[in-house]
């Protein structure tokens, strides 16, 4: 069995102290040259040198580990959020514990505490709630807790999320200059995360501007869409949907290609996310680019410059997302 490089070895062949090479292991180089920092990299990747994390852990009592909730894992914005996330905790030595709240504030509420049981030093949620009460707890345990995508009704917590308003207006002003009667937002219950509020109210605040109707379709695991849909595309009136998010337009667009419904001669759609995927589908479908990500890699850099420089988390950081113009409105 091969023997494991110790620190004492990569010290003596790179001519340093094992505290340089300690310091240098979590990033805090202070005045260490370019030079020396240079070299130790060249004798850790030369050695195949690995540092015992849990060693480092017990004797600095830091865990370096962050914990990350999503509400729903499955969600391909969760998916790139968590890239983004673990992109920047990795370059930084520290360790992503992922969980997944299934869209169960009782399933978040346990997984919390199951990562605070872990010793993490910082949670990074997307809340399944938006009810402040039910992350009070953490503050008990002085961690600290940036929320991504949505937030909290009092907002107590740092924000990290992208410009809904202006993006859900500037697609609106363009589209309502058409001939559309109305349009119908397609939501899953806005009563569960304030984001889906404020995309409604956003809507609704736009439609009275320009003097046009609108309607709320809210929908659950009962709800029957196509039924919805083909409601719509029969009626005499010109519609215009707009997906609250990407699971719902998914749903939508699926529904309208199935049916072999004409976008947009018979039923306009336009809403949340893009992924590059709607670029795909039929004429190519006008949406909201959200730059998940960007908003995960912007989260984790806010926790480290917290937790290894001592700045403050901001009280808001906007993502801008950016709106995809094609042929769907």
């Amino acid at each position: 069995m091969k023997k494991k490089v110790t620190i004492s070895q990569v010290a003596e062949q790179a001519g340093v102290s094992k505290t340089t090479i300690s310091r240098f292991l979590n990033g805090q180089y202070g005045n260490m040259s370019q030079e020396t920092k240079e070299r130790i990299a060249s004798v850790i990747a030369t050695l195949n040198y690995r540092p015992n994390r849990q060693a480092q852990a017990l004797k600095s009592k830091r865990s370096y580990l962050i914990g990350v909730v999503v509400a729903d894992i499955s969600n391909m914005y969760s998916s790139l959020l968590l890239k983004g996330i673990g992109t920047i905790l990795e370059k930084n030595q520290y360790q992503m514990i992922i969980m997944d709240a299934a869209n169960s504030v009782k399933q978040e509420h346990e997984l919390l505490e199951k990562l605070i049981d872990q010793g993490v030093e910082a949670i990074i949620l997307q809340p399944s709630s938006r009810n402040a009460e039910n992350y009070q707890f953490i503050q008990e345990y002085h961690i600290p807790l940036l929320l991504v995508d949505r937030q909290t009704e009092p907002a107590i917590w740092p924000l990290v999320t992208t410009n809904n308003e202006e993006t859900v207006k500037e697609i609106l002003e363009k589209a309502l200059q058409k001939n559309y009667h109305d349009v119908v937002v397609v939501s899953e219950p806005l009563q569960d995360v304030m984001t889906r509020e404020i995309r409604y109210q956003t809507v609704k605040q736009m439609t009275e501007k320009m003097g046009k109707a609108h309607q709320l379709l809210e929908v659950e695991q009962t709800t029957n869409m196509k039924a919805k849909v083909l409601e719509l595309v029969a009626d005499t009136n010109y519609h215009l949907l707009f997906a609250s998010n990407g699971r719902v337009l998914m749903e939508l667009l699926t529904i309208l290609i199935e049916e072999k419904i004409n976008i947009p001669e018979q039923i306009g759609v336009t809403g949340f996310d893009d992924w590059n995927l709607t670029a795909l589908v039929g004429p190519g479908i006008t949406s909201i680019e959200q730059q998940s990500q960007q908003i995960g890699e912007v989260a984790a850099e806010e926790i480290i410059h917290f937790l290894t420089l001592g700045n403050e988390l901001p009280a808001e950081v906007i993502v801008p997302s950016k709106v995809q113009w094609r042929y769907s409105v």
